[in-house]
Order: C-alpha cells, then sequence, then structure tokens
C-alpha cells in the first residue's frame, strides 16, 4: 500500500496545520486537523481490509472463438463486496503471447476487452491487474487477478479458403485397406491389356469374342479410405518460435483437412497428449477447428511416441529440427510428410514423398497420391 499524490498532500497539509495550531493555541483548528487524521487511518483501514476481501473478475464470455486477425470482445466483471467504500480501477491485462489486447474502460464496472489474435491455436489464461483506492483517494494497493478458465481459440485462415475439387463418388469409398490404386472390387471400365497389367483381369470370354487378337482387361475402381489419419510430431521445444511454428502446423493441418472431407473422407488428428497419442476425429469443418484447437495443445513426444505416431499416419506433419534426428528422418523419409519450415535448421534426411509447407502451397497432390487419385 503506498500513499497517491493527492494523500501525499494531503497528510502533508494535515500535519502542517496540526503544528501550526499548536504553536498558536487554536484549538477548533487542532481539532479540525486531528479529525482529518482519524479520516485517513479509517480509510486506511478499510482500503486494508477491502484488500484482504475476495475480488474476483469473471470474463461475460469465458471462450472465445475467432479467426486469426479477427477481433472478438468480452466483458471483464469485477466482483468485490467492498466495492461501494474503495474505488477499483482496471489498470492492465496481460493475455498470452501472440494476442493483442486493449481495453475499454469507458464502463468502471465492467470494462471491455478488444481481443485480436495473431497466431493459430488455443491459448488459455487471462491476467489482470487493478488498482485500488480509499473512498478519500489517499491510498492506493496494486493487486493482481487471474482468469485461468479463460479460453481464446483462434482458428487458422486456411479453414477459410475455397478448395474444389471434384468429389468421388461414395461406391469409391472402401477400407483403410483399399489405398493402392485400382485395388477396389467395383468394375470400372474396360481397357486393351498392357505389359504389366495384371492377367487375373483378362476377360477371356470377351476375348474369345473379338474380331482381332486384343486381350481386354477389367479396370477395377480404386477404392478410398472412408478415414484418413494426420500425425503431428514434435520432439523439440523451440522456445520464442513455437507460436509460429504451432500457428504454420495448424494453418497445413486445416488446409489438408479440408481436402480431405472435400473428397468425402473423414480426418483423424493425432498427437501427444502426455505420453499417450491422442485421436480426434472430424467428419465436418466445424468437427475439424475444434480438432485443430486440441492439437494445438499437443506435448512433445519421445522417439517411441513418435514412432507410434509415424505408424499409425497416413500423413506426418513435423520440422526440420526433428529431421535433424537420423533415425526419425529415415522413418519419416517412408512416409507422405508435411514439413513445417524451422529458422537454421537443416533435415539430415527428406523423402521423395514430402512437401515443404507455404500458404500457397497446393497440398491437394499430397493427399491424392496417399489415396491413390
Amino acid at each position: 500500500m503506498k500513499l497517491t499524490k493527492r494523500g501525499k498532500d494531503f497528510l502533508t497539509a494535515t500535519l502542517a496545520g496540526t503544528i501550526t495550531a499548536s504553536i498558536v493555541d487554536i484549538k477548533i483548528v487542532l481539532a479540525l486537523c486531528l479529525s482529518l487524521i482519524i479520516a485517513a487511518l479509517l480509510s486506511e483501514i478499510i482500503l486494508a481490509r477491502a484488500f484482504r476481501n475476495s475480488i474476483e473478475i469473471t470474463p461475460t464470455v469465458s471462450h472465445v472463438a475467432c479467426f486469426k486477425g479477427e477481433e472478438s470482445r468480452t466483458g471483464l466483471k469485477i466482483c468485490s463486496p467492498s466495492r461501494r467504500l474503495v474505488s477499483v480501477t482496471l489498470s492492465n491485462v496481460v493475455l498470452p503471447e501472440g494476442i493483442e489486447a486493449n481495453v475499454d474502460d469507458s464502463d468502471t464496472n465492467m470494462p471491455n476487452l478488444l481481443i485480436k489474435p495473431l497466431y493459430a491455436g488455443r491459448f488459455s489464461g487471462l491476467s489482470a491487474q487493478f488498482e485500488l483506492k480509499d473512498t478519500l483517494g489517499l491510498f492506493s494497493k496494486r493487486v493482481e487477478l487471474e482468469a485461468e478458465d479463460f479460453v481464446i481459440d483462434c482458428y487458422p485462415s486456411s479453414l477459410l479458403k475455397e478448395i474444389r475439387l471434384a468429389r468421388p463418388l461414395s461406391i469409391v469409398l472402401g477400407e483403410r485397406e483399399g489405398t493402392t490404386h485400382g485395388s477396389g472390387m467395383e468394375f470400372y471400365s474396360l481397357e486393351e491389356y498392357t505389359t504389366g497389367t495384371d492377367r487375373k483381369n483378362i476377360l477371356w470370354k470377351k476375348v474369345a469374342s473379338m474380331p482381332d487378337e486384343r486381350l481386354m482387361v477389367k479396370v477395377r475402381e480404386t477404392n478410398i479410405p472412408k478415414s484418413l489419419f494426420i500425425s503431428l510430431i514434435q520432439t523439440v521445444q523451440r522456445g520464442k518460435h513455437s507460436i509460429p511454428w504451432v500457428d504454420c502446423a495448424c494453418e497445413g493441418v486445416g488446409s489438408l483437412g479440408k481436402i480431405i472431407l472435400q473428397i468425402g473422407c473423414d480426418v483423424h488428428l493425432l498427437f501427444d497428449s502426455g505420453g499417450r497419442v491422442a485421436s480426434i476425429k472430424a467428419a465436418d469443418t466445424s468437427e475439424l477447428s475444434e480438432a485443430l484447437m486440441q492439437m494445438s495443445t499437443a506435448r512433445f513426444s519421445d522417439l517411441d511416441t513418435a514412432s507410434l505416431l509415424l505408424t499409425r499416419a497416413d500423413i506426418c506433419v513435423t520440422g526440420f529440427i526433428e529431421l535433424q534426428n537420423e533415425l526419425l528422418a529415415s522413418e519419416v523419409a517412408r512416409k507422405p510428410v508435411l514439413l513445417i519450415g524451422d529458422e537454421d535448421a537443416s533435415p539430415s534426411n527428406v523423402g521423395d514423398l514430402a512437401v515443404i509447407y507455404t500458404p500457397e502451397q497446393d497440398l491437394a497432390p499430397l493427399v491424392n497420391r496417399v489415396v491413390g487419385l
């Protein structure tokens, strides 16, 4: 607790008046000065008691959801049993790194917080600093409160981009075993036999009725898997670069997810959730948005968990730093992979199925390579 400028002037004037009244023996002035001193002491006691009493902040919207770069608003309700006797003023608000915030305190009872996320991902927690003043404005006390349940979900911009793909017929959707071209059971068309074509597909009855010696084969429809699995692998701490990296990963996975949903498949996002592999299914864009937010909170994996994520993945998403590990890089090289760049890091091995992500990158060929279109 400290004196305000007004409090310093008040006490200086009161003390000077008390000393002067004592010297010249003006009792009424002395009594007045003593009354002011008592009033100041009472005001200090009230402020001290108010500080010990519970002061809480409650965001009017505890879970904010928006796209990257969009501005959202929430009110901050200030609850204090001593509010009538003590002035409570919001002086500063601290949000997680990557979130811009401005305070509109025109309403002192419920200031508005303007939020603008700069990166995609899930952010949690809010810290607010308040200044408490007594009724006379003589003393002040700073207090910092936290709202740990406050959550900001910032969706990647890639979810807003329009993707134009030809959606396969539902008849071609099959089980996960049928991910190679031409492995489905449905008849598609007839073609002339060429070297390398499986002879079991030759239609001998058709050949017998042909006027020439051409061999005709049946072409099977490609089976597209009902679900595709995308694994996010992080094995190292990136420090100050962590938020931008996760943002880029969310953008890339969001783009992959929209393409996969567009061709008629479900998406499963796999990531490390405290030493175990979490799998979040998304059957539409809304579910994909929520799955991305959960994925953005993924933990760092050890090599065993990373290998398990790789085993279950149809597409792997990882960074240059992870591929500096030669063992992990050799395993990743055998999978279709979306690489998220890292500054000052060079992978030891990049497979032929790797794509380095940029916002302008068309990821449809990577997905088509997986499903066999």
